[in-house]
């Protein structure tokens, strides 16, 4: 056998025992791989199982969210409706107050004219004695 023939043999040799011995590191790569892949598989198999429940009682917690805010829009909404009427019935009523107290000061304003008239009439019966 040559040197070349004995170098190419060596060179295959050393490259058949990297390719196993990276094959060896491969196989072990992947078979922890593959380990936590089952693991993996079987954690999602158990938390699919009670996925399709969690989403019904998802559903339903989120019907009666959605039942409970319309009811408190409606709630509000005749709550507005009581508002309203309450300051419509203020306003009128504070237009009658203010015609009230227009009329009572008018009322004192005509009893002050009065008594005035009347201290007149008294001073001019006075007077009118005096000349007699």
């Amino acid at each position: 056998m040559s040197t070349v023939q004995l170098t190419f043999v060596v060179v295959a040799v050393s490259a058949a025992a990297f390719v196993l011995m990276g094959a060896f590191v491969a196989s072990r790569a992947l078979k922890r791989a593959g380990l936590a892949l089952t693991e993996t598989s079987h954690r999602l198999s158990a938390t699919a199982v009670g996925l399709p429940r969690r989403a019904a009682e998802g559903r339903s917690r989120l019907e009666e969210a959605n039942s409970q805010a319309s009811h408190a829009l409606r709630t509000l909404d005749e709550l507005d409706t009581r508002v309203d009427r309450a300051s419509a019935d203020l306003l009128a009523t504070r237009a009658a107050s203010d015609t009230l107290r227009l009329r009572l000061i008018e009322g004192r304003l005509t009893i002050a004219r009065i008594r005035q008239l009347v201290r007149l009439l008294i001073r001019l019966g006075e007077l009118r004695r005096d000349f007699l």
